[in-house]
């Protein structure tokens, strides 16, 4: 692996165009005032099914978009150098989506979150699984990051506030964590 792509891996590439994408869709929907929450997951509705793959582009607020960015930097950054990093993102993506839509309570769920806690449980499985430097090194670093950054994962895992979508934290975080079990390299003892 060339020094280039140590400090910055070529999957972050991916985690910079979908960041790029949730502040267009923000700004087109601010100037054109488009009905945004039509792309959220409602639970149980089939209308909004496909809200699985859009809800996490599509954010209520610039504050709510700016707190996911700087998570999604940190934690896709750190989870971007793992091998198989886009299977364990497409099954977070679409295992938190439908866990949501089958679980959650009667709400518009929205926003990058549920990835960004993913992410998180990624990292932290990883770690457990793998048992490799790499793992134990990325998860150390997240706790690091995040604590200079001033985000508490406990609380923002852990946040049942009424503005918050604590099923899509929750969610999130247990499919990173079955992200790194399925994707861990198989080990003959």
């Amino acid at each position: 692996m060339s020094k280039r792509a140590l400090v910055f891996p070529p999957n972050f590439k991916l985690v910079l165009y979908a960041m790029a994408i949730m502040c267009l869709i923000q700004v087109l929907g601010g100037i054109f005032g488009l009905p945004m929450y039509r792309f959220g997951i409602v639970p149980h509705s089939v209308q909004h099914l496909s809200g699985v793959l859009t809800a996490p582009f599509v954010h209520g607020s610039w504050g709510h978009l700016t707190s996911n960015l700087l998570g999604l930097s940190i934690s896709g950054y750190l989870a971007s150098r793992l091998p198989k990093f886009k299977r364990a993102t497409c099954f977070i993506v679409i295992v938190t989506g439908l866990l949501v839509w089958l679980f959650a309570g009667a709400a518009n769920h929205i926003g990058a979150s549920g990835i960004v806690m993913g992410y998180f449980g990624l990292l932290l499985g990883v770690a457990l699984f793998n048992r490799n430097v790499l793992g134990i090194v990325s998860f150390i670093a997240l706790l690091v990051l995040t604590y200079y950054a001033n985000i508490s994962f406990l609380a923002t895992l852990f946040d049942f506030s009424a503005q918050t979508s604590s099923s899509s934290h929750i969610f999130g975080f247990l499919s990173g964590i079955c992200a790194a079990y399925i994707t861990k390299p198989n080990r003959i003892a």
